[in-house]
């Protein structure tokens, strides 16, 4: 049995010598000189100054014998266990000398020993650590940072809470931006370490960032050191920068504070810098490139140099051994992530080609001895076709190819019409490129039937659909020819595949599908009937109305898919983003609706105008015209992304309906045939008039009135203008302008082919680019925002001359209050009798019965100011704005603030309830509900809602207050309540504790 144990100790001992040994009973006679024993346990307590710093340096002396092979063994752990507190007790002292030792100690600790024990006590070390940030000297700062740094660079997320506490409790991030702030000339160490440790804080806190992005003395000294020469410091503060723009606010506050942000990261993407500040700078990119403001700023303002640097970025490598290096993929998946700006239109494209993006994308799909084999002179198709197969197969960098199909997809989708070879340097490298996809395309659709688990064939799905209805001819034929031959093979088994398998999902049988699966379903059916050959067998299997079934089924019945790999969001490493709102996206979670509206236009526009085939599209759909087109618009409406509703309208153009339906668009369009509040005469060559709204036609189609403001003496007494007159030219038609008046009231309008062609002649003399195009069926190019109905401008000067009725809020007079219109020192909006009366009953009512007020210059309502602002933009564009502050805005309002934020909704949803606005008061209740967070607020939304008589909103309140309400009894909180609203309380608390004992 001893002989058994000793040998245990032996092995257990292995790789101990007897240095070791000594030095670890050192290290135990020192801090015996401070263990006490009380009831709490052994603790180190020690004031003397000599006995720190003994203790200190036998600290120091033990983690100098400990290697990587010992670093595992038991005595580590338990010495660690006893070293932590007497080192962080003698930090804590606040002795400069002792601290300089001691914190300098704390770095080589968390260097030396084993993460897994360090983070057994992570808060006995973060607590003394993050506490000396408040120290004065620089060295114990240096140290300090370095060894938080370190710490947080392995941290389990299991140990965030705990952690964050302890950096409040400290005020860490305030020490931080202290020294930051008043760095003056310190080393650049020093400002190395500080910002590094508030990048990881604030990457790792998404709740620290406000305080950083909001205080502008940090971002002046921000903006001075990217101005230093040492590289490693700009390095720093870009990582500093990007950790602020992860959060919407903050990178609208860098984008506003002028270009030391934007110019940093343009400069520090430059080949000539070395990979960790290039790649600084593309991760600054990517964070900007978020959202629309980011994207468009970096491309006005650094166009060529970005795309320069992006082309740098994806091309400026080399294997090594037949591999990259980390920090060169690193660098290429950077790159990729900046180069997602393609996939949106803009001026940038054209340096994209002009830099031979079709060869930087060819480098990064295949290696250089294909490469070399593409540069023989004689190549038949047979032979590229072989050499795509072959490089499909390889693998050769396979974690890059979903990029480059995104890239390739995105520049095929914002071709010019006229972009041809010319624009090219390598016209085979591009043809290669889109046979590659082609070829990937067929084998990734006919593969999926078998297994589809992920998405990695999606993007080179996308990217041959991009490629098919590309705008550039040249780009849309060489792919047609090359997808067309690689179909031919088992065509026709594909097209009936994909239709039964629609057809299956909209009769709501069961077939198991998975998105992914049916997203390329689509796009291959989308794909087919782009291809003349093809085209024919999906009519034939009556492609039209499966797709029609299909994409109904999926409007009545709300389906949305979650996001996939989208282009926007093909990089992989975890961004943890804050405070965005999301944006409105083409596709946004409607991919299915929009795959399959693009593939039901393009059937129906090879078909020509519906009007010649209406007997064979009712025989084949069993509804009427006027039932189909209703389907569509409604479509069009309730959808969220911009391109279903492109599709649905550019499919709607062939039934000769042209334009953008919309809820707010309809309501508007009733008033056009009326003359009631008209203001505007517009008299034809033969005298023929049209009466109009001057402010409509003032806000959706300005160029058919003089840009000459009106005289003054047009002015009535009120401050408003009279009626006037406009003679148009000879050349409008009358009955072209009661067309476009349909459509600059209405958003859309309804007219034959006969008319079509005056109508296009107007709507290019007007300007109005979103008609033409409809009234050309040109398909929507991608990306392309949807024209929204938006009458909001006309409330500014572009409408104040059209004025005819002025909104008052209740409530004091502002005495900083000023009208740009009159001298009235209530608030109050100059708005217009022919919009209200259109958006709203209770205002037609009001303002068109004869009643007083509908002779009245003005009308008070009774509505505080900022809800009476948000009242009106809903019925000028059927949007609740401004919305309420979100993210770290709204999570650093007081509780006074945020009941401030919050109660113009809830005066909205009293008022939209008994003005029989149901549509905003549904809007309001889900605002009231997104921004209730304390029992506080719940308690006086009830008190008002109560008041009001909206037991809805009360319900809403008390459901909040349910999980609360023991407490609050019992505190006396409720006292100040109606019983009637207790009660209300209770049995909310009651059905809540009845769910979770049935869960």
């Amino acid at each position: 049995m001893r002989s058994s144990s000793t040998k245990q100790l032996a092995e257990n001992n292995r790789g101990l010598n007897g240095r070791f040994f000594t030095l670890h009973s050192r290290l135990y006679n020192a801090l015996g000189l401070g263990l006490r024993n009380d009831e709490g346990g052994r603790r180190w307590c020690c004031t003397d100054v000599e006995t720190q710093r003994h203790v200190v340096r036998s600290i120091d002396a033990f983690l100098d014998c400990i290697s990587s092979d010992t670093s595992q063994h038991p005595l580590i752990k338990e010495s660690v266990a006893d070293i932590v507190p007497a080192l962080g007790t003698t930090l804590l002292q606040k002795n400069e000398a002792v601290m300089k030792l001691a914190s300098k100690v704390f770095v080589k600790m968390v260097n030396v020993i084993p993460n897994s024990i360090i983070e057994s006590c992570v808060l006995d070390v973060v607590h003394p650590v993050s506490s000396s940030l408040s120290s004065c000297h620089v060295p114990v700062v240096i140290s300090c940072s370095t060894a938080l740094n370190l710490i947080l660079s392995y941290l389990s997320s299991k140990r965030d809470r705990e952690v964050w506490k302890v950096l409040e409790e400290t005020e860490t991030i305030d020490n931080i931006i202290h020294h930051i702030r008043c760095g003056g000339s310190k080393p650049a160490e020093f400002f190395l370490e500080t910002i590094s440790l508030l990048s990881k804080i604030l990457w790792r806190w998404p709740s620290s960032r406000f305080c950083v992005w909001n205080d502008d003395g940090l971002l002046e000294v921000l903006g001075s050191l990217s101005l230093e020469p040492i590289l490693s410091v700009r390095a720093a503060v870009l990582q500093l920068y990007s950790t602020i723009a992860l959060c919407s606010n903050g990178a609208k506050k860098l984008l506003d504070s002028g270009k030391p942000p934007l110019r940093l990261m343009v400069e520090s993407m430059d080949s000539l810098n070395p990979n960790f500040l290039q790649l600084a700078g593309f991760t600054l990119a990517e964070c900007f490139a978020a959202n629309e403001e980011g994207r468009l700023k970096m491309i006005e303002s650094y166009c060529e140099p970005l795309v320069k640097a992006i082309i740098h970025g994806l091309s400026n490598w080399s294997l090594h051994s037949g591999k990259l290096s980390k920090d060169q993929m690193s660098l290429i998946k950077g790159a990729c992530c900046v180069s997602k700006i393609i996939c949106w239109p803009g001026k940038h494209h054209s340096y994209f080609w002009k830099l031979g993006i079709e060869s930087v994308l060819l480098k990064l799909f295949i290696d250089d001895f294909h490469i070399k084999l593409l540069s023989h002179q004689f190549l038949s198709s047979e032979e590229l076709e072989a050499i795509a197969r072959d490089c499909l197969s390889a693998n050769f960098l396979p974690v890059l190819k979903p990029h480059v199909w995104d890239i390739l997809g995105g520049l095929a989708a914002n071709c010019a019409e006229d972009f041809n070879v010319q624009m090219l340097k390598s016209e085979r490298h591009l043809n290669f490129l889109i046979t590659c996809a082609c070829l990937g395309f067929v084998d990734s659709f006919r593969s999926t039937r078998q297994s589809c688990q992920n998405a990695v064939n999606e993007p080179v799905s996308r990217a041959v659909l991009l490629m098919i209805y590309s705008p550039s001819k040249y780009i849309a034929s060489e792919a047609k020819s090359v997808l067309s031959g690689l179909l031919k093979l088992n065509a026709k088994e594909d097209i009936k595949y994909i239709l039964n398998t629609l057809n299956a999902t909209s009769s709501g049988i069961y077939y198991p599908v998975s998105n992914n699966l049916q997203v390329i379903n689509l796009i291959s059916l989308a794909c087919y009937s782009g291809l003349p050959q093809y085209r024919r067998y999906v009519l034939k299997n009556q492609g039209i109305k499966i797709l029609f079934s299909f994409v109904q089924n999926l409007s009545r019945n709300h389906v949305h898919t979650e996001r996939m790999n989208t282009s926007l969001h093909f990089c992989d490493h975890n961004m943890k983003m804050c405070c965005y709102e999301c944006e409105e996206d083409w596709q946004g979670e409607e991919m299915f609706l929009l795959f399959g509206l693009l593939g039901l236009a393009e059937l129906v526009h090879h078909l020509g105008s519906m009007k010649g085939h209406v007997d064979w599209f009712v025989k084949q759909f069993e509804f009427t015209e006027a039932q189909i087109i209703t389907k569509v618009q409604e479509i069009c409406i309730n959808s969220c992304a911009s391109g279903p509703r492109w599709y649905g309208s550019y499919l709607l153009s062939y039934f000769g309906f042209y334009g953008f339906p919309s809820k707010l668009g309809n309501m508007i369009g009733n008033v056009f045939s009326e003359d009631e509040h008209t203001n505007l005469t517009l008299i034809l060559a033969n005298q023929e008039h049209v009466n109009a709204h001057g402010v409509i036609v003032r806000v959706r189609c300005p160029s058919l009135l003089p840009s000459r403001e009106l005289p003054l003496e047009a002015k009535t007494s009120t401050g408003h203008f009279g009626g006037r007159e406009v003679r148009l030219s000879a050349h409008v038609n009358h009955q072209a302008l009661l067309k476009l008046l349909e459509y600059v009231y209405s958003g859309h309008l309804r007219a034959g082919e006969d008319l079509v062609k005056r109508l296009r002649t107007l709507a290019k003399h007007c300007n109005l680019q979103p008609l033409l195009q409809m009234l050309c069926r040109n398909r929507p190019k991608w990306r392309t925002p949807v024209p929204s109905f938006d009458l909001t401008s006309a409330l500014g000067p572009n409408g104040f001359h059209f004025s005819d009725i002025i909104l008052e809020a209740k409530g004091d007079k502002f005495e900083d209050w000023m009208c740009e219109a009159c001298s009235l020192l209530q608030p109050h909006l100059h708005a217009h009798k022919v919009i209200l009366c259109a958006s709203c009953d209770h205002m037609r009512a009001l303002l068109c019965s004869g009643m007083q007020e509908s002779q009245s210059e003005s009308i008070k309502v009774d509505l505080g100011w900022e809800a009476l602002v948000r009242l009106v933009n809903w019925f000028y564009s059927g949007k609740l704005l401004p919305k309420p502050k979100y993210g770290c805005l709204w999570h650093n309002l007081n509780e006074k603030e945020k009941f401030d934020e919050v109660i113009p909704y809830v005066e909205l949803y009293c008022l939209s309830d008994s003005w029989l606005l149901e549509d905003l008061h549904k809007e309001c209740s889900r605002v009231i509900a997104a921004c209730l967070d304390s029992v506080n607020m719940a308690i006086k939304i009830i008190q008002i809602a109560a008041v009001c008589f909206q037991w809805d909103l009360v319900d809403l309140a008390a459901k909040f207050i349910a999980p609360h309400y023991h407490r609050l009894r019992n505190s006396g909180d409720l006292l100040e309540l109606h019983e009637e609203l207790v009660d209300v309380i209770r049995v909310a608390s009651v059905r809540l504790s009845q769910r979770s004992d049935h869960i």
